[in-house]
């Protein structure tokens, strides 16, 4: 029931997902007390017809092109006491649901991190380090909806051996895959740290300080050009990720990605000095 200690709103954003979502929201289907689906723009599948089955709790709003802002919306329509955050492509197995719940139940319990898992095509890979922070008791959890962002929780992070399963239709781990991806997000990416042209969305309010931390970006840019990727890099190995070699490749991808970011962002802001 919505509203009791443990009671859960699943919030999705999807984008044409009529190959992975019904088994998403069939592992979920009898374990949350509502489903929240938001459609980043015109559905032009079968998505919608297939979640309709299991909530009637659907919007489609302005096409995106990434989810971050439609969380935003998903979160603020959502009544029960904990958040899910769960993508199309991932799934929950029955068996873990008594650990879930006996967790959430503790007072001294705010958010839940679980093990995640990579798709090569073929496979799934797991190493310690990858998890996915994904069930957060919503009035303790603060979100921007920049793109990439995890959200602060205050209280307590609870690790569970738990699995989020995840099942994309392709290679989440392959270059090609990084590329498609990158060169749709990182233009959108670079667009909110000008917060004056951009819109963008807070839940539980973080609004100023994403504007702070995009103004200081901008106040520092050799830095997060040339010194932010190798962190964000390192970062990504932390918690042995270093000793798989996929680990080593995302590695490398994360500081692809953020200087290929910084960059374009450095380009931009000249471009803002001159006009």
């Amino acid at each position: 029931m919505l509203g009791t200690k443990d009671s859960i709103s699943a919030c999705l954003v999807v984008y044409n997902e009529e190959m992975v979502i019904e088994r998403c929201l069939k592992s979920i289907a009898g374990f949350v007390n509502e489903i929240i689906i938001v459609h980043d723009g015109k559905c032009t599948d079968k998505t919608l017809e297939i979640a309709q089955k299991y909530t009637d709790k659907i919007f489609i709003r302005e096409h995106a092109g990434m989810m971050e802002t439609h969380l935003v919306f998903a979160f603020n329509q959502a009544k029960g006491e904990w958040l899910l955050r769960i993508d199309a492509d991932e799934f929950l197995s029955p068996e873990d649901f008594p650990k879930i719940k006996e967790s959430m139940l503790s007072n001294e319990t705010d958010a839940l991190i679980l093990n995640w898992e990579m798709w090569n095509g073929k496979k799934t890979i797991y190493f310690p380090g990858l998890q996915k922070m994904c069930f957060m008791r919503r009035g303790h959890f603060h979100y921007c909806g920049i793109p990439h962002e995890n959200g602060v929780v205050d209280g307590e992070v609870k690790k569970i051996n738990v699995y989020l399963h995840h099942r994309p239709v392709y290679s989440n781990v392959a270059w090609t895959s990084f590329w498609r991806k990158s060169k749709k997000w990182i233009p959108v990416h670079a667009s909110y740290f000008f917060p004056e042209q951009t819109k963008f969305e807070c839940f539980n309010d973080l609004a100023e300080d994403w504007i702070r931390q995009a103004r200081q970006v901008r106040q520092h840019l050799a830095y997060y050009r040339f010194g932010e990727p190798f962190r964000m890099s390192l970062g990504q190995l932390r918690n042995d990720l270093w000793r798989h070699n996929v680990g080593w490749k995302l590695g490398m991808q994360r500081f692809v990605y953020f200087y290929w970011l910084y960059s374009l962002v450095t380009k931009m802001e000249k471009k803002l000095i001159k006009a």
